[in-house]
């Protein structure tokens, strides 16, 4: 695998670990958010059903009547209003007994449609039937009462609480858009933090295999690759260099294999004369045997001398394979 496919790799290795962990982290961030808007919904429920039960003690110990206690506790539920959080309360027959829109006081109505298709009094409904606690969280969409937009729906996350006593349902809910528009929030400075990170990594990298390639003179996969050929003896092969490369190990093989070139075409070239000496020397032997004559032997041995300084050429090219 080449160097260049390899950092790659890890900068795509490091791009899914970084998009991962920043999904789950997002993720985790919003879901701990949801749950700290449910458990405040819990708390500000259990808060209104303790008024109501207070003034139901009243009735019950005969200091106020059935419809007085009735009348002060919807005025305390209802006072207990900040922006677009409320409390509402309606009975069993979908009567809305307390709302900040007074025309919906005293009238029945099925609190808007689900996505599903389902009215929002019967999914909560539902969830309170299901509930061992009498209390239920629930999904719904409405518009906000402080936009002139009356026909755009907003996420809401609700809870709802009964009073058996009264048979009363209460209920408050809050529009989730603050928790959303934190978590894009979050998701735009992760995204910009990872978007850096990744690009000092990147650079990291990139330089760390700019190094690398410098001191290989090109991709070690390849420096490896003539190293095999060499060692099998093929001197052949085609090295290229940068330009003034003269330092990386790259140019060290293509300076060794020059080098073991000239060595070689040495000893064969001294080879080939060698062979060719001994064989002159093989023919002035004879001639000298025949002869007996001056010139045959000054011939004879001019080819010794001749053959003693061939083999003293090869006797050092080959030395220097041992060194």
């Amino acid at each position: 695998m080449r160097l260049k496919t390899r950092v790659l790799i890890i900068i795509a290795i490091s791009l899914l670990g970084l998009v991962v962990m920043g999904l789950l982290g997002l993720y985790g961030m919003r879901q701990s958010m949801l749950n700290e808007r449910r458990l405040q919904i819990i708390q500000l429920l259990d808060f209104a059903e303790s008024q109501v039960s207070y003034y139901y003690s009243l009735e019950i110990n005969g200091k106020l009547s059935h419809e007085e206690a009735q009348s002060k506790a919807k005025a305390a539920i209802g006072a207990q209003r900040k922006g677009d959080v409320y409390f509402f309360v309606r009975d069993w027959d979908d009567v809305m007994l307390v709302h900040p829109v007074a025309a919906r006081i005293n009238m029945a109505d099925d609190g808007g449609k689900m996505p599903d298709g389902k009215s929002v009094v019967d999914v909560y409904k539902s969830a309170l039937k299901e509930s061992k606690l009498g209390r239920a969280i629930y999904w719904s969409s409405a518009p906000r009462p402080n936009k002139h937009d009356k026909i755009q729906n907003y996420p809401k996350l609700s809870g709802v609480t009964e009073f058996k006593p009264w048979g009363w349902i209460i209920g408050i809910g809050f529009f989730v858009d603050d928790i959303n528009m934190r978590f894009w929030k979050h998701s735009i400075t992760f995204l910009i933090t990872g978007a850096v990170l990744l690009l000092c990594l990147t650079i990291l990298i990139l330089r760390m295999r700019w190094s690398i390639i410098k001191q290989v003179g090109g991709e070690p996969r390849d420096a490896t690759e003539f190293m095999k050929q060499i060692a099998n003896g093929n001197l052949n092969i085609e090295i290229t260099l940068d330009a003034n490369d003269s330092n990386s190990l790259m140019a060290s093989i293509k300076l060794m294999q020059m080098k073991l070139k000239n060595i070689t075409t040495t000893i064969q070239d001294n080879s080939s004369l060698l062979e060719k000496q001994v064989q002159n020397f093989d023919e002035a032997a004879k001639a000298y045997v025949t002869t007996k004559d001056e010139d045959g032997l000054a011939n004879l041995l001019k080819t010794t001398k001749q053959i003693e300084k061939t083999a003293n050429i090869l006797e050092k090219s080959v030395s220097r394979f041992k060194k």
